[in-house]
């Protein structure tokens, strides 16, 4: 039975400071209206993890909270209601667009519900082994069952708000179990209104599991991630095909309460400390150098994400004395890991064109995708991926190390055994097949990624304005097994194309196209594929870890409360706290992980 958490907080303790603050509430755009003023709990970024913990929160009606969010309320825009407009708002002031190295631009959401707003909708769970693994990373603590597979497996439950599919969504391919999903939670999920009657998406899935062994599921919600299924989206089953956001699951229904404020507009500037104890923020607005300031009575929460919570925490004084120092920024708290272990995963897509007069039967969005594990991704390739790993595991801990994006080669050999195991022991999907209809080229495609990558990278100021945006690098493909899987998977979904009956409704491929990979009977020669990679895979826009739930010595920064090392009244909800990818699409984690952390 679903169990339900209300968050019922005791009175005694939680008196706000003066001024008195209850009548602030709502969504304002002028900082006037709340400097100076204290709030029991002030909550940076209005996304996923913000959101959820400041519905939660403010449950309590004695309990005040303010949201600070750098973009504006775009609900009513249609680029991000509308999910048949995805992708129109990337490079757009709804974007924040983060330069990274290679030339590659991670995508985020800039406006309220932050990355919710603008993603793909794709809702997807890892596996159980991964959430398990949590609690390896903080030397066994599972907080208190909140960091395993019981425990995420209910704060996704409590997100949910599930309709399972309808008899036309059935007649296209859809399934669900009820025994793994909640009805009842803020998060609509359900299958699109428009989803695609053509044949391709089943032909996808009776190809990937009769010719490549991955199993095929009706419903892969239960932890059971290495499989291929049908997979529900973040689409509204009350407002015909919207987005389902945390904006419109998390603040739409609740923006009444006169305990919940959020300003908009705004970025905050600066963590303000007294000794390690954090007591407020401070925040203003691009090109105005006024600077405002807010009390937090209680905590201040960050949910920047992977990106802006550690260039926030650097500029606030928490982070590496060495490069705190370097910009003359007094060194509140030493905390090493901050801006360390970033991971991205990185994308290509192939592409095959249909046959004449083939009909889509649908707009989508698409839904089926297959997550191969180690045994179904070396079906299709001769690759010894799991030699490459145990052979070379070393050197790219001490490649990660001299890069400066670990805090010690021994830090690095643990967190990359950890994943090892997970990879070749744990059956964890080691590329993401996205079966794609409309794209590239306006085909069919899928588009595929590396999950699990043991590149390593960094996030950090290079100057106090904070206005300026932080220096990323994933430092992409700098492991070689990185690639090596990517070449694997992109080779697979190549012989996918050319299976029955996939096959039947496809004439060539039209990305990368034999010219570019010469078929040779293998699905083309590695040497091929990797120049192709390189010179035109994108980032995910998945990018963790910069603020990672570990313990200290790994180079963590937060701990299974999720509060800040070395500090007071600081904590992180987001994805910067989570130590290592999943074999999924981020969103679903995150709603669990912002869920159990509003539980606290």
């Amino acid at each position: 039975m679903l169990r339900t958490t209300s968050l019922i907080l005791s009175l005694g303790s939680l008196l706000p400071l003066l001024p008195f603050t209850s009548a602030i509430s709502g969504l304002l755009t002028d900082p006037s209206q709340i400097n100076g003023q204290t709030f029991d709990y002030v909550v940076v970024g209005g996304g996923l993890g913000g959101l959820v913990v400041a519905n939660r929160l403010s449950e309590n009606p004695d309990t005040s909270v303010l949201v600070i969010e750098a973009g504006s309320d775009n609900r009513d825009d249609p680029r991000v209601y509308d999910p048949y407009k995805y992708s129109v708002a990337f490079g757009t002031e709804l974007d924040w667009n983060w330069p990274s190295s290679q030339g590659r631009y991670i995508k985020g959401g800039k406006t309220l519900g932050g990355s919710t707003s603008i993603n793909g909708l794709a809702q997807t769970r890892g596996s159980k082994a991964q959430y398990n693994s949590l609690s390896t990373f903080l030397n066994g603590d599972d907080g208190n069952g909140k960091w395993n597979w019981d425990g995420m497996y209910f704060g996704m439950l409590k997100s949910e708000g599930f309709s399972a599919p309808n008899n036309q969504q059935k007649q296209a391919g859809a399934s669900s179990n009820p025994a793994y999903h909640n009805t009842s939670g803020p998060l609509q999920v359900t299958y699109p209104d428009g989803i695609y009657h053509g044949p391709q998406q089943q032909y996808f899935k009776t190809v990937v599991s009769t010719n490549f062994s991955v199993a095929s599921s009706p419903d892969a919600d239960d932890g059971n991630a290495n499989v291929v299924a049908f997979h529900p989206n973040t689409m509204s089953w009350q407002d015909s095909d919207h987005r389902s956001s945390s904006a419109t699951a998390y603040y739409t229904p609740v923006s009444e309460r006169s305990n919940l404020a959020i300003l908009s507009q705004h970025l905050a500037t600066k963590i303000q400390f007294n000794g390690n104890k954090a007591t407020g923020i401070e925040f203003g607005s691009s090109g105005d150098n006024t600077r405002y300031t807010v009390n937090a009575g209680k905590e201040v929460i960050v949910s920047a994400g992977a990106i802006q919570t550690p260039a926030l925490l650097q500029l606030s004084g928490v982070g590496d004395p060495a490069l705190l120092n370097s910009l003359g920024i007094n060194v509140v708290a030493n905390v090493t890991g901050v801006g360390k272990n970033l991971q991205e995963q990185t994308m290509n897509s192939v592409g095959w064109t249909p046959i004449d007069g083939f009909d889509f039967q649908g707009q989508g969005p698409s839904d089926v995708i297959a997550y191969p594990d180690l045994l179904g991704l070396t079906s299709s390739s001769n690759n010894d991926i799991a030699a490459t790993i145990s052979s070379n595991i070393g050197r790219y801990a001490q490649d990660a190390y001299d890069a400066g994006a670990v805090v010690s080669v021994e830090a690095a050999n643990s967190i990359f055994a950890i994943q090892q195991d997970l990879m070749t022991k744990q059956n964890s999907g080691l590329v993401e097949a996205f079966f794609d209809s409309g794209f590239p080229n306006g085909g069919l495609g899928i588009d595929l990624w590396q999950l699990l990558p043991f590149s390593r990278g960094t996030v950090k100021i290079t100057s106090t304005d904070p206005f300026t945006y932080p220096e990323v690098d994933p430092r992409y493909f700098s492991a070689d097994v990185d690639l090596q899987i990517q070449t694997a998977g992109l080779r697979m979904a190549r012989k996918i194309f050319q299976t029955a009956p996939l096959r039947s409704i496809v004439t060539e491929e039209n990305a990368p196209g034999y010219d570019t990979v010469p078929e040779d009977g293998q699905g083309g020669n590695d040497d091929d594929w990797k120049n192709w990679i390189l010179d035109g895979f994108s980032s995910v826009h998945h990018p963790i870890a910069t603020c990672a739930m570990m313990s200290e010595n790994l180079g963590g920064v937060v701990g299974s409360d999720l509060k800040v090392y070395n500090t007071e009244n600081l904590r992180i909800v987001d994805a910067s706290v989570l130590p290592i990818q999943f074999s999924a699409h981020l969103s679903a984690t995150l709603y669990g992980l912002a869920e159990n952390a509003a539980d606290m």
